[in-house]
């Protein structure tokens, strides 16, 4: 692989020049990213820049591309041990399967999952991650210290610990009150405690109404509001959940929010899979975001989200992992993929979103949905400088006819040549500058399988090879 000099970007102040460059209007070919302290200064073409800045080194980047570092607008840190566990499961594996093993983590287990995901996370493409926990201050202080060891952009949440089922917050609480009063408690204290860290940003989760009321819901997401912080539950996800919401209050869960203000610019929606035309409406109408989770819908087989709608229609749009693989090139090509088959092949579309759709939402998209669209997710001056270095010259990329297609259908993580957030190198070739990864996956593996023997979690399907040997019978 093409490997470019790194040493520019330890400097406070440098430019660069790749072959070509994804900017918010498409790839440019001889354009120039100028970096300084961390934030990008000036994008535009090489020859403007050189004439304005003729003393100004540039470092050019031959048969290189710079893309927006990816955001992940949904995962769970916890539920990476689990892995190939989950293959062959039939859906509500959250109950069986990720809430056990979230359930059974202590402080060590918070830190060396979180670092672990971000580690591949940032071997994916990923610059910056949402997460969704219910987290103490304890195990954030954990999260915290994994996000800053790898150099990875947060947004990290609190919240109350919903456990599973219908009523299940009730265990903890006697009244809506005492929720909504220890909710508050926490996200002030989250907040403060987030404020020293400046890749961290605060978050609540709520477990919808199977852990509280929507009325008292709504008074949290509108306290998140006035508070600037993003509010993120799930909804719409799967049957079960909307078709209790129907039998317990005569409504679908997007409609049931939309009547007690959980709506908005600050609330981000996971999954939104299962949503009617008037659902659509009041998403785009209230501005609230919504995360596209196209592997969780491969993998789990619940519904494919309608998110090419949701970007015609204006409903603003993310994309997430939700905890399958934090790899943003695979995340791109199903997200492309899932709405081919369950809405484009119907109706013969052979476009559905003409590749550049998925690449906006992966980047800008996910960091507008995220609360960090003035901070990240686009190559322009102002924002941080998060972006990756890619290999062009490959024979799955050659010859090279329209770049955001190619990136959504053919490229790879190993085509990542550096990781760059706030304007430093993080990962250079797939390994982490500074700490050795190796030692951390080979020195913890036996940790980690340990939490996951211990959280009594129930596999149906059982391991590959136990299916292999039956149909040898």
């Amino acid at each position: 692989m093409n490997q470019p000099d790194a040493s520019a970007l330890t400097e406070p102040a440098y430019a660069l020049a790749p072959e070509l460059l994804l900017t918010d209007q498409g790839p440019r070919p001889d354009h120039v990213v100028a970096v300084q302290d961390g934030k990008i200064v000036e994008v535009g073409p090489l020859q403007t820049y050189v004439e304005r800045h003729p003393h100004r080194r540039v470092s050019r980047l031959p048969g290189s591309v710079i893309v927006p570092g990816f955001v992940d607008a949904h995962i769970h840190l916890a539920h990476v041990f689990g892995k190939s566990l989950i293959g062959g499961e039939p859906a509500q594996i959250w109950r069986r399967i990720w809430g056990p093993i979230e359930h059974g983590l202590d402080v060590e287990g918070c830190y060396l999952s979180a670092k672990w995901v971000f580690l591949e996370a940032l071997r994916g493409g990923y610059t910056t991650l949402v997460n969704y926990s219910a987290n103490s201050r304890e195990k954030n202080e954990a999260v915290i210290a994994a996000a800053e060891e790898t150099g990875v952009r947060l947004v990290n949440s609190t919240g109350i610990d919903n456990k599973s089922g219908p009523d299940a917050g009730r265990r903890v609480f006697d009244t809506d009150l005492g929720y909504k009063e220890e909710a508050i408690r926490k996200l002030e204290e989250h907040i403060e405690h987030c404020a020293a860290h400046p890749r961290v940003y605060p978050s609540l989760i709520c477990g919808s109404f199977y852990a509280v009321s929507p009325k008292i819901i709504g008074e949290l997401a509108q306290y998140c509001a006035s508070r600037g912080v993003v509010f993120q539950m799930h909804s719409n996800e799967h049957f079960p959940e909307v078709h209790e919401c129907i039998l317990k209050f005569g409504k679908r869960p997007i409609e049931l929010w939309q009547e007690h203000g959980v709506l908005g610019p600050k609330t981000l929606l996971h999954h939104a899979a299962l949503t009617t035309e008037r659902e659509i409406e009041y998403l785009r109408s209230t501005q609230t975001a919504v995360s596209y989770n196209p592997v969780a819908s491969q993998w789990k087989g619940n519904a494919v989200a309608p998110a090419l709608a949701y970007v015609e229609r204006g409903v603003r749009l993310g994309l997430g992992s939700d905890s399958t693989r934090t790899d943003a090139f695979r995340a791109l090509d199903a997200a492309e993929s899932c709405q081919r088959i369950a809405y484009g092949m119907r109706i013969i579309d052979f476009s559905c979103g003409a590749g550049w759709t998925w690449v906006d939402v992966a980047t800008r998209g996910s960091a507008d949905a995220c609360g960090l669209g003035g901070i990240t997710g686009s190559l322009k001056p102002g924002l941080a400088a998060d972006f990756l270095v890619l290999d062009m010259v490959a024979p799955e990329m050659m010859p090279s006819w329209d770049f955001e297609w190619e990136l959504v259908r053919y490229y790879n993580r190993d085509q990542i040549q550096l990781v760059v957030v706030d304007g430093k190198p993080i990962m250079q070739a797939g390994r982490p500058v500074g700490w050795d990864d190796r030692k951390f996956i080979v020195d913890n593996a036996p940790r980690a399988a340990k939490y996951v023997d211990t959280a009594g979690i129930q596999r149906l399907h059982g391991p590959s090879g136990k299916h292999r040997d039956l149909r040898r019978d």
